[in-house]
């Protein structure tokens, strides 16, 4: 009973440092991608995430530029209206549509410190440090 205890209390203890989204509808703000589950991050280049407070969306996406509207209401995110430039760079090519596509399939995100974990349902597709 003892450890159960412990446990209900750990899972609280972590909820209570996860932060929705509001944050960034406050704010402008500025992340890296550092962590992406399932596949390769680029050596040669990185990818960005900037959200304004008045939400777009904008970044370098490993070799091109891109922007949007990102729709969020609590835990909810949602990137629509999505658009890029069209520079063909082959070491990251691959990459790059990788990415994109990730972000088109976000439903949810969470901030826990200066991280932002962005999901498809239940399943964690990309990992954010802030800049």
């Amino acid at each position: 009973m003892k450890k159960l205890i412990m446990i209900l209390f750990a899972v609280v203890a972590m909820q209570a440092c996860t932060k929705d989204l509001r944050l960034i509808k406050q704010q402008d703000t500025k992340w890296e991608l550092s962590e992406w589950p399932g596949k390769t991050l680029p050596t040669t280049a990185k990818a960005t995430l900037n959200i304004t407070s008045a939400s777009k969306v904008g970044g370098k996406s490993f070799c091109n530029t891109y922007g949007g509207e990102a729709v969020i209401n609590g835990h909810a995110i949602r990137f629509s209206r999505m658009f890029s430039t069209k520079m063909y760079c082959e070491a990251v090519s691959d990459a790059e549509v990788k990415y994109q596509t990730d972000l088109e399939k976000v439903t949810a995100g969470k901030i826990s410190g200066n991280k932002l974990y962005l999901y498809r349902n239940e399943t964690l597709l990309m990992v954010f440090s802030k800049l």
